[in-house]
């Protein structure tokens, strides 16, 4: 069948589309943007369309599978704006929030004292998102050497997080940009 011909059938298709949309979605916005999207995607795929089927079939079952994933994908985003907003509600705290911001800044600034070589390292692989055979190349230094610079910074950071030293924060206060 040649595609002005299909095209004419699909416009014939219209009033008996747009009742099973109707019938489906209960309401008439909602079912006239699904027998639009039907002919966008039915018109789209027509190299897809086997002669052999029936053209209303054909097109009915896109209508129903277009409904099927629109409830399917609105189900899911409210299911997912339903979390975000309890993780919102139940994490936000002034509180927190403030000391969160202070935590930041000391780890940035105990970051910031790092040697070059492991504070690079850091900041390329678990900032940047780069591999470490990325970083090697980059740095012209064995994947090795990269491991030993992550781990050691790693270390540091760790030891720093764990301590409840108050010289370091002393010292952070003291430093440029630091606590103060």
């Amino acid at each position: 069948m040649p595609d002005d011909q299909l095209k004419t059938e699909m416009i014939r298709l219209l009033p008996k589309l747009r009742s099973f949309a109707l019938r489906l979605c209960r309401n008439p916005d909602q079912a006239d943007d699904l027998v639009q999207t039907t002919c966008e995607r039915a018109i789209r795929s027509l190299d897809q369309f086997d002669p052999a089927t029936r053209l209303d079939s054909w097109m009915f079952r896109i209508l129903q599978n277009l409904y099927f994933n629109s409830v399917r994908d609105s189900s899911n985003r409210a299911r997912l704006f339903d979390l975000a907003m309890l993780d919102f509600e139940e994490s936000f705290d002034g509180a927190k929030a403030a000391a969160s911001s202070l935590e930041l800044q000391k780890v940035q600034a105990f970051i910031g004292r790092l040697e070059e070589d492991n504070r690079q390292v850091l900041l390329k692989i678990a900032i940047e998102g780069q591999s470490y055979k990325e970083v090697a190349e980059e740095l012209g230094v064995p994947i090795g050497t990269v491991t030993s610079r992550l781990a050691r910074a790693r270390l540091k950071l760790r030891e720093f997080l764990e301590s409840k030293d108050t010289t370091q924060e002393g010292e952070l206060r003291s430093m440029p940009g630091g606590l103060s």
